[in-house]
C-alpha cells in the first residue's frame, strides 16, 4: 500500500492494533481501495509531489485518504456481493469526498 497504513485500516475497521490475524486481507483491501479511488478520480495519486509531466496528477490529501478508508470499511464489513438483508442506496460520503477532485473524460 502506498497511501494507507495497516494501523489506519485497523482503526477504521475497529480492530485491535495488536491483532495481526487479518493483516494480509487488510493489505489486500487497502491496495484495492487505493487503486479504486485512483480509477474513480481518473488521476494518478502521489504521496509528495506531482511530476511535471503529469498534468492531471494529485498529491493525496485527507479527503481522498478518508474516501479510501471508507471503502476499506465497506469491503471489510461486506465480504460478499449479495446479502439477505434489504439493501437500499444511501448517500455516500465516499462520493462527496472525491467528486471535487475527479476528472471526467469527454
Amino acid at each position: 500500500m502506498q497511501f494507507l497504513t495497516t494501523d489506519q485500516i485497523k482503526q477504521q475497521c475497529r480492530l485491535d492494533l495488536d491483532d495481526s490475524t487479518d493483516d494480509a486481507y487488510l493489505e489486500l483491501i487497502g491496495e484495492a481501495s487505493e487503486q479504486a479511488v485512483e480509477a474513480h478520480l481518473n488521476r494518478k495519486l502521489y504521496a509528495d509531489a506531482v511530476p511535471d509531466e503529469d498534468s492531471n496528477g494529485l498529491v493525496i490529501n485527507n479527503p481522498v485518504r478518508m474516501a479510501m478508508l471508507l471503502m476499506v470499511g465497506q469491503l471489510y464489513e461486506n465480504r460478499e456481493a449479495t446479502s439477505e438483508l434489504t439493501m437500499k442506496e444511501v448517500p455516500l460520503a465516499y462520493s462527496y469526498l472525491l467528486e471535487s477532485y475527479r476528472i471526467i473524460p469527454v
